[in-house]
């Protein structure tokens, strides 16, 4: 379900269940995951009576005996947290949510004992089909990394062309909402492009697409044509 299909679904059932005053979580369980993604976590939450001070997601692998909390950003009724490739690394993202209100009282999904009975998504391995793209006009690659761009320091693609030879490394712009890159050199027939994305923060914290061993399984698309 799309975020905004998702919010007013929420805000219909909130309207229906007014008359109850009680805070709420409200959370779609995702069905899955994939490995290395950037995806999101999204919930509503209806304070009902009470003044709502945060909202906050923990979060582990199986490999981790303990939960990491991070707050969920407020856009426009939707808590969301945007997941890093590096939280999708293992088998299964293990969590919980929380909403905390001003007279300390704390709310939980899963309500019951969420630590021991959290929420397990499955991760898989994403198949990537080799995407065409046209350089007849311009050809473009994009990176989207969501509203929340303000601790992005810079992003800079790695390219080649063929299957050997150097990466260069180009700056992708930021226009319309993401981060983008025009392919300059006119191309021979179904001549594939090979690159990788490297994101830096202003924190120094580096992430990359693919996430790991991207210089050897870096991703691809295949050029059509030549530009006039």
């Amino acid at each position: 379900m799309k975020p905004r299909r998702f919010l007013l679904f929420i805000l219909i059932v909130i309207t229906l269940l007014n008359g109850q005053n009680k805070p709420q979580i409200f959370h779609q369980i995702p069905e899955k995951f994939y490995y290395g993604q950037f995806d999101w976590l999204r919930c509503v939450v209806d304070p009902g009576d009470y003044h709502l001070l945060k909202v906050s997601i923990f979060i582990k692998d199986q490999t981790r005996d303990f939960f990491t909390e991070y707050p969920l950003s407020n856009d426009n009724g939707l808590y969301v947290l945007q997941l890093i490739p590096e939280m999708l690394q293992t088998e299964y993202l293990i969590y919980f949510i929380t909403a905390e209100f001003s007279d300390f009282a704390l709310l939980a999904f899963p309500p019951e004992n969420p630590k021991e009975h959290p929420v397990v998504v499955p991760i898989f391995q994403e198949k990537r089909a080799a995407k065409t793209i046209s350089t007849r006009e311009v050809a473009k690659i994009f990176c989207d990394l969501g509203q929340k761009i303000d601790h992005v320091q810079n992003v800079t693609i790695y390219i080649r062309y063929g299957q050997s030879g150097r990466f260069i490394s180009e700056p992708m712009a930021y226009q319309k909402g993401r981060f983008q890159y025009s392919v300059r050199k006119s191309p021979g027939k179904d001549e594939k492009l090979y690159f990788y994305i490297a994101i830096v923060f202003t924190d120094q914290t580096t992430l990359s697409y693919p996430s790991e061993e991207f210089k050897k399984y870096a991703d691809y698309r295949i050029l059509m044509g030549k530009r006039k």
